[in-house]
């Protein structure tokens, strides 16, 4: 499957103390939160002198110019705070947590402050807006900082960062995000999984975040189907087209997942629906897909659905041999006569040294009761010098190349006598998608005898190539 995942370069991981991490975040958290102290913006009491003291100590970092003494106050804060709720009964106080949680912020201590934070809320909920100004501010901080490591190809430290942002909010997805396309950088698929997933998990309002949100989860679901496991790709897809219906990439992956999972069923509804959702001239399918989803359908036994999406790209692409040839055969299944009648002449035309083309023809002549047709079918297939038995088509930029199997037939006139065996030249033709010859050129098939074979390769130098024929000279 396959959408394309933003590859972002790989620098192995080093270990980082863990203080020196901190120290990291608490910078860039610092930068975000600003310069200046901020009382609570709720009716927040301290409730006890140490908790008050906590607070004095924060406040008064803020005015420090000096580092060591900043970091010595914060540390101060925090062991009063704790002492505070630790022997003073202070355990039930929400201003002991929330001024608790907003130090552990300064120190870079993300864990902490998450902890710390989500206890006020429960506490103090009349505060639970303003906690989360502070959780957001944080995270916005250490998200920037994780992609400017990225820039930089700092990868160890993009980790961190993208670590330290998921500890303080979770209801963002880029830190997931982020990790995740990093673990897929590295070939790690299970951790990019895992992080795809958690942050397709996410339920954000902002549409910036949602646009995130949404890639990440079909991130999740095509690795996953990647993977080979099925079951969870379906419910990944699911979830994914219930969020981007527009989507058709997340339909035909969900089809993709609903038939490596054996449902089959299920993957012919969404299909259906494909198909159902534009004309022939629609590009939502490319001719690659409307293929691949004809050929499903044919090897579903629906064969009359099959003769229809096979029609769809011939509407596109008239001179498409392998849909042509797949649309007889649908037909064929199907006994239907005049439709296999209109293929089979239209193959005969492109490839008149086939003889299954005109096996084909002489069915639909058969089905429709057309004996006199019928006879001519049979006539021309007995004159065949060779069956010319295509075996593959490759176009480039600049050329195109036929490649098939030519084995000696013992040819009959119309009177059914032996025809001596004779060499064959073929023209072979490049065609542009309304039919213009754009490159040809010739070979000759050598005199075969019944039964004898002979390789046959074509190259014409040919540019914008997209389907061909020959013509016997």
């Amino acid at each position: 499957m396959t959408r394309i995942i933003v590859r972002i370069g790989l620098l192995l991981a080093v270990s980082t103390p863990l203080a020196a991490q901190h120290q990291a975040i608490a910078t860039r958290v610092t930068a975000q939160l600003g310069g200046k102290f901020t009382d609570a913006q709720c009716d927040l009491k301290a409730g006890h002198f140490l908790v008050s003291s906590g607070k004095t100590k924060l406040s008064s970092y803020a005015s420090a110019s000096d580092p060591v003494i900043g970091a010595r106050l914060l540390k101060e804060s925090v062991s009063v705070i704790t002492e505070a709720i630790t022997t003073k009964g202070q355990q039930k106080n929400g201003g002991a947590w929330y001024w608790l949680g907003r130090t552990y912020l300064l120190q870079g201590d993300l864990q902490g402050a998450d902890s710390a934070l989500a206890k006020a809320t429960e506490l103090a909920p009349a505060c639970k807006a303003d906690i989360q100004s502070y959780r957001t501010k944080a995270w916005a901080g250490v998200v920037v900082a994780a992609q400017g490591a990225l820039e930089a190809k700092q990868m160890d430290s993009a980790v961190i960062f993208y670590r330290a942002a998921n500890l303080i909010e979770r209801s963002a997805p880029h830190g997931y995000n982020g990790l995740a396309a990093i673990f897929y950088d590295r070939q790690q698929a299970d951790s990019a999984i895992h992080y795809f997933g958690l942050a397709a998990a996410t339920e954000p309002t902002d549409p910036n975040y949602v646009k995130i949100r949404n890639k990440a989860a079909y991130n999740h679901a095509a690795l996953l189907l990647n993977a080979r496991r099925a079951q969870e790709a379906v419910v990944a897809f699911r979830r994914y087209v219930t969020i981007e219906p527009s989507d058709d990439a997340g339909k035909k992956g969900l089809a993709q997942a609903f038939r490596a999972a054996g449902m089959a069923d299920s993957a012919q509804v969404v299909e259906r629906e494909l198909l159902a959702a534009g004309g022939a001239q629609d590009e939502s399918l490319s001719d690659g897909e409307l293929f691949d989803l004809a050929t499903r359908q044919y090897n579903d036994k629906n064969f009359a659905e099959a003769a229809t999406t096979y029609g769809r790209l011939l509407q596109r692409n008239p001179y498409h041999r392998d849909a042509l040839y797949a649309q007889a055969n649908s037909y064929l299944a199907t006994q239907n006569g005049a439709g296999l009648i209109a293929a089979a002449t239209k193959l005969v035309e492109l490839d008149p040294l086939g003889e299954y083309n005109f096996q084909m023809l002489a069915q639909g002549y058969k089905f429709e009761k057309n004996q006199g047709k019928l006879a001519e079918v049979i006539i021309a297939e007995f004159a065949l010098p060779v069956d010319l038995q295509f075996e593959a088509f490759e176009a480039t930029a600049d050329d195109a190349t036929f490649r098939a199997k030519a084995v000696g037939r013992e040819a009959r006139d119309e009177n059914n006598k032996i025809l001596t065996p004779r060499p064959v030249t073929i023209v072979f033709e490049c065609l542009a998608k309304d039919g213009t010859v754009v490159g040809s050129q010739e070979a000759t098939i050598p005199a075969l005898k019944q039964g004898e074979s002979a390789a046959v390769e074509v190259k014409a130098p040919a540019a914008g190539t997209r389907a061909w024929r020959y013509r016997v000279k």
